[in-house]
């Protein structure tokens, strides 16, 4: 089970109870704007968490609560999920946080812990990071984690998204 800790955040496996949080995310069409699937139902980001339990039980890459230490609160989500780009199969970095998070350095600071923790404690070689054309906060967090702009492409054959990567 992973759980990570930085200067300001820790993050940890979703539980049942961060319901009401994850879906203040997952619902907010600020939040997701850039979503590739748009704002979530509550039967949707019920789902989520459910998903999310799921894999980290079974000890698979997950999306990870991030928790501002200060208030013990839920702000967001970081960490993994697989993708298959152009036939092949890849690991991506994801985060997202409430909006009055935004512009602190709290999503770069927990994608920098997931990296690390991808690199250092699970082995891995390579990360990906889809991000949507026009979203520059994303964009700026995995440039600050060392991520390169490999491409861009057309996501789901609708959707046009710039691939960056971050190797080991």
């Amino acid at each position: 089970m992973i759980n990570i800790t930085t200067e300001r955040l820790f993050l940890r496996p979703f539980q049942s109870r961060d319901f009401e949080k994850v879906h203040q995310l997952l619902s907010d069409p600020a939040v997701m704007r850039y979503s590739l699937n748009g704002p979530y139902s509550k039967q949707k980001s019920m789902d989520f968490i459910n998903q999310c339990i799921l894999k980290s039980e079974n000890n698979e890459p997950s999306l990870l609560a991030v928790i501002e230490k200060k208030n013990n609160q839920l702000i967001g989500s970081c960490g993994f999920f697989p993708q298959k780009i152009q036939g092949q199969e890849e690991l991506e970095l994801g985060y997202r946080l409430l909006k009055n998070y935004w512009g602190k350095g709290l999503a770069t600071e927990a994608a920098a812990a997931v990296k690390t923790y991808a690199f250092n404690e699970m082995g891995l070689t390579r990360l990906i990071s889809l991000i949507e054309t026009g979203n520059k906060a994303s964009v700026r967090v995995a440039e600050k984690n060392g991520f390169k702009l490999e491409k861009q492409m057309l996501y789901d054959g609708r959707i046009s998204v710039a691939v960056y990567a971050a190797a080991r």
